[in-house]
């Protein structure tokens, strides 16, 4: 029987380490697919990455070209703007009618119409537009219009 026993314990002995073998072989196969696995997820990435990167290099550009734009607008406005007030100033220099209507005073109402507070955001200007030429409420009588009616 010890012979039967050691011959038992030898194969239990096999199987245990062909077990081992196996499960290992089958861990590196697992780490090979999850190392695949990451590789593929990496060039995914990778690709989105580049993706996005020409992206934002193709926005850049246009952005570029937007600034150029305006640049090359504003110049033209203000080449326009020169030549306005250098025949604005010939024609004041050749006409004493022009020269004396550039001189005066704007009318009182223009003067206000031009008047602004220093507006420092978004807020401060609804505001300030809220607040300008506001009519009074519905439930308020006008008080032009009692004194319309009182002379009548």
């Amino acid at each position: 029987m010890s012979r039967l026993t050691a011959f038992a314990l030898v194969a239990l002995c096999f199987l245990a380490a062909l077990l081992i073998a196996i499960n290992l072989h089958q861990g590196q196969k697992h780490k090979a697919e999850l190392l695949q696995i990451e590789l593929t997820a990496s060039e995914q990435d990778k690709a989105q990455q580049a993706a996005l990167l020409e992206q934002l290099y193709k926005v850049s550009s246009d952005n570029d070209m937007a600034q150029a734009d305006l640049r090359s607008s504003i110049e033209s406005v203000n080449t326009a703007l020169l030549k306005n007030k250098h025949a604005m100033e010939q024609l004041k220099n050749e006409s004493k009618e022009v020269r004396d209507w550039a001189d005066a005073r704007l009318p009182a109402d223009v003067i206000r119409l031009r008047q602004r507070p220093e507006i420092a955001n978004g807020a401060a200007y609804r505001d300030w537009l809220s607040q300008r030429d506001s009519l009074p409420p519905a439930s308020e009588p006008n008080p032009n219009k009692w004194r319309a009616e009182s002379s009548d």
